[in-house]
Parts: C-alpha cells; sequence; structure tokens
C-alpha cells in the first residue's frame, strides 16, 4: 500500500470520530479572524451560484442549490477539524468535520486523484459553515447504511474544491459538494504547509455517524 493509499484508508477509521471529537474541543488561534474570512468565501460562493442560476434558471446547478437561492440564511458551524494533503501530481487527502451544535453529528473524509497543480503536504486546522443543514445532507441518497465496528454508518460520495499552500504559513480553503453539484460549505484555516496545491472537484468518500431520523 502506498503513501496515498494509508492516507485515504487511515482518515476513512472509524476509530477516528473519537479523536475528531476531542481535538474539536481545543481553540484554534485567530478563530475569529479566519470565521470572517470563511464567511466571506461563503458569500462568495453562494453569490457565484445565484449569479449561473439568474442566467440558467432550468439548469441542473440551479435545481441542485434551491436552499442557496430560496434560502433564509442559516448556516451550521463545522470544525474545527484537520485537512491533510499529500501531493505531487497524485494527491491524496483525509480529515473529518464535526459539527458542534448537532454533537455527535460528524463526517470522515478521504480521496485521492490527480492535478497538475497539487504539489504540497501538510497538515492545516479549518474551520467554519455549512449552508445546507448536515443532518439532512447525512440522509441524502447519497449515502447508504454500512454497519461498522462503531455500529451503523452512513457512507458515500462527494466532491471539494480545494486551494492552498505556499511560503511559510499560508490559507487553506475547502469548499464542499454533493456529487450533483449541491454546495454544502466552506471551512477554512492557516497552518505551515511545503509547497501549493489547487485541486477542482475532487472525489470524496465520506463517513457519517451521528445523525437524527426524522420523526415517524
Amino acid at each position: 500500500m502506498d503513501a496515498q493509499d494509508q492516507l485515504v484508508r487511515q482518515s476513512l477509521d472509524v476509530a477516528n470520530f473519537a479523536t475528531l471529537a476531542e481535538n474539536a474541543k481545543k481553540p484554534v488561534p485567530n478563530e475569529a479572524e479566519l470565521r470572517s474570512l470563511c464567511d466571506a468565501a461563503n458569500r462568495e460562493r453562494m453569490d457565484r451560484i445565484r449569479s449561473y442560476a439568474r442566467l440558467n434558471p432550468d439548469s441542473d446547478i440551479a435545481q441542485a442549490n434551491k436552499h442557496i437561492l430560496e434560502g433564509t440564511g442559516e448556516s451550521w458551524s463545522a470544525g474545527p477539524c484537520s485537512f491533510n494533503i499529500t501531493s505531487a501530481y497524485g494527491w491524496a487527502v483525509g480529515g473529518g468535520v464535526p459539527f458542534g451544535g448537532l454533537t455527535p453529528l460528524a463526517f470522515l473524509f478521504g480521496g485521492k486523484g490527480t492535478s497538475w497543480k497539487a504539489w504540497a503536504s501538510g497538515t492545516v486546522v479549518i474551520g467554519g459553515s455549512f449552508s445546507l443543514d448536515p443532518n439532512a445532507i447525512c440522509l441524502s441518497k447519497d449515502f447508504r447504511y454500512v454497519k461498522t465496528p462503531i455500529g451503523m454508518t452512513r457512507q458515500g460520495p462527494a466532491h471539494f474544491d480545494g486551494i492552498g499552500g505556499g511560503f511559510g504559513p499560508s490559507v487553506t480553503t475547502v469548499y464542499f459538494y454533493s456529487n450533483g453539484g449541491t454546495y454544502w460549505g466552506t471551512l477554512m484555516g492557516t497552518g505551515l504547509m511545503a509547497g501549493y496545491f489547487e485541486i477542482s472537484r475532487g472525489q470524496l468518500e465520506l463517513v457519517w455517524q451521528g445523525w437524527k431520523e426524522p420523526p415517524g
């Protein structure tokens, strides 16, 4: 097993949920500033979707993002959590996202692919917000029930866009989407990273725990 396969496999290990919950309780340096920057990036991404939908009201993107076009501006806090990457054209990422107000709801993520703009390695602590109810995401048709050593989980695919790296401390931004193009939210953080990466429509596998089934 090479290093990239190992990163993905380790990232999706359900034993990580316990560590994820503990790490989410730790303070994040410059958290208020990062939250503000992340909110701005989130608004920019949603404004881009709205602009596209005005010109293409019948498009798949417009249909998949009605929660943004018709929404009330509600958001769900995500993180803090770690985003891990190793890349040299072939990239692999992994980590997990807890939702503090919805504890123990969280998901682990891992995936790999290729990009000529991905030449970085490092770990960054990130946090932010989702614009779509994470519990509804977890219970969507994209995810299936899978029994694991910690009990039943929900597992399935997703996409992300990510950019970060540079020389010294740098900002890393990660946007999460469903495979069908539904925008979920943005996470952002700072940290030391060797190199630079930019990944578009990267494929991920997600493992969820802690959802609440709807009444009835």
